[in-house]
């Protein structure tokens, strides 16, 4: 029955790995084509991975050319949306990451001022696009600084993305442990099952691929956890992308751990519910030479 228990606490991580990749992951397309594409692009998508589609000017009579006021006024609107759209976006992952479990409150708290600072920046730009007073090459100026100096797409989701892998990892990686203990000690309780050498070794190898999944994962955090914006700085846009990339690798490094250990582990389980049924004929060990066997020899 403890072997039945164990194995449909196995069955159930084993569908919480499937949640591990991260979001990019989980659209159809590759892990390094989604960070390619999220810190490379300078212009920002919606939820439906759609740009955001800018306002149209004020329609004018066919073969009137829009004034100069209707242009920029089509131009601040344009803005306007642009940097309303990304607020939208840092303030849903203000509360995402506020929900993140294995990740520290310092860490939780340096992310979340970094993303308030750019949602009070943007207010402001907001306000500036809004103020009539603006000239034409200042109002062009602060539009143009919307994807230039806010690349919230560049940093700010990616870096999520790998936060929230990290944390769902990290929580498999927890549930496994546990999982692990029980396992030895049903081992321990079981001198009789065949090949005891071997499940001994794949609990060994479960043990250390969770060993090393924590090690990627804490490795990939430090990597990723104090990037900030570029700002258009384009030498820190490609450390940053460089840095993303390399923390992703070892996301996925500790993801390829847990799915080994959970193979181990379901080897060890089934080992153990065939033991209990009675399907594996338990090992009997030979009477050593000289141990008196209670019979007599006619």
């Amino acid at each position: 029955m403890k072997s039945r228990i164990i194995g449909a606490t196995i069955m159930t991580l084993a569908m919480s790995t499937f949640a591990i990749l991260p979001a990019f992951a989980q659209s159809g397309i590759s892990n390094a084509a989604a960070v390619d594409a999220a810190t490379a692009s300078l212009t920002p998508t919606t939820a439906t991975g759609a740009a955001p589609t800018s306002a149209a000017p004020k329609a004018v009579k066919a073969g009137k050319a829009p004034t100069q006021a209707q242009r920029l006024a089509a131009l601040g609107a344009r803005g306007e949306k642009e940097i309303q759209v990304r607020i939208d976006s840092l303030n849903k992952l203000v509360t995402r990451i506020q929900d993140l479990r294995n990740v520290s409150d310092a860490q939780k708290a340096s992310i979340i001022t970094t993303l308030q600072g750019l949602i009070t920046n943007l207010n402001t730009l907001d306000a500036q696009i809004a103020s009539a007073d603006l000239s034409s090459t200042t109002l062009k100026e602060s539009v143009k600084s919307i994807t230039e100096n806010y690349r919230v797409y560049a940093l700010a989701i990616p870096q999520l993305n790998l936060f929230a892998a990290s944390d769902r990892i990290t929580t498999v990686i927890n549930m496994m442990s546990v999982v692990g203990g029980k396992l030895q000690t049903r081992l321990a309780g079981a001198s009789g099952v065949p090949n005891m050498a071997a499940l001994q070794a794949d609990l060994n190898d479960f043990a250390a691929k969770l060993t090393d999944a924590n090690t990627q994962i804490s490795a990939a955090v430090s990597e990723f956890a104090p990037l900030t914006p570029d700002q258009g700085d384009k030498t820190k846009m490609a450390a940053n992308t460089a840095a993303l990339k390399d923390a992703r690798t070892k996301v996925q490094a500790a993801q390829k751990d847990v799915v080994a250990a959970r193979k181990d582990a379901q080897t060890i389980i089934n080992a153990l519910v065939k033991y209990d049924k009675g399907t594996l004929k338990p090992v009997v060990t030979a009477p050593t030479t000289g141990t008196t066997t209670g019979t007599t020899t006619p």
